[in-house]
């Protein structure tokens, strides 16, 4: 594939992931430079992962103290283009893969305001039985979401433009 960020097809293949996350950037987002300081493009992956993690079934429920929750292992944002100030901005998140205990996810910031990308953040998270805060295997009625989800990702021709810096051991 032609590099995505400059044909355009990062932007087609983005849009046709799944809605996980929507809003209008605020001046309190802004940094010297007159652009969205990078720590917000992290909160706004963040915004998108009760959206994302819904859609695997990790459910809310599972999340209540001392049961399951979801770590954080590995990030990896690139940035394409500025956002500032009022645009309105979409989030866009498709599966790549996954492992008894890990998801490796591709969430897409883009800006509706100039129909284009402005970052993708490739991340790694862990499953964890929060009551010994200890990485735990996903129960089976999660495993059985997780394949179907990836295919159907995949299935819109989607091609992630990968780091490299994550990879799943198979299993």
């Amino acid at each position: 594939m032609s590099n995505p960020e400059k044909t355009g097809d990062m932007l087609e293949q983005a849009l046709l992931l799944p809605l996980t996350h929507r809003q209008s950037i605020p001046a309190e987002y802004m940094d010297l430079n007159g652009h969205m300081n990078v720590m917000y493009y992290t909160h706004v992956g963040n915004m998108a992962l009760r959206s994302f993690f819904d859609s695997l079934g990790l459910h809310e429920k599972l999340f209540v103290p001392g049961r399951r929750g979801m770590f954080a292992l590995r990030q990896v944002i690139s940035y394409v283009s500025e956002l500032r100030e009022g645009e309105e901005i979409e989030v866009h998140t498709g599966l790549i893969g996954y492992d008894r205990k890990r998801v490796h996810f591709m969430h897409y910031i883009i800006s509706l305001t100039h129909q284009r990308v402005a970052a993708y953040d490739e991340r790694l998270a862990m499953y964890i039985d929060m009551g010994v805060r200890r990485s735990t295997e996903f129960e089976p009625e999660i495993v059985a979401q997780l394949e179907p989800l990836r295919q159907e990702h995949a299935a819109t021709g989607w091609q992630p433009p990968l780091s490299g810096a994550i990879q799943l051991r198979k299993v």
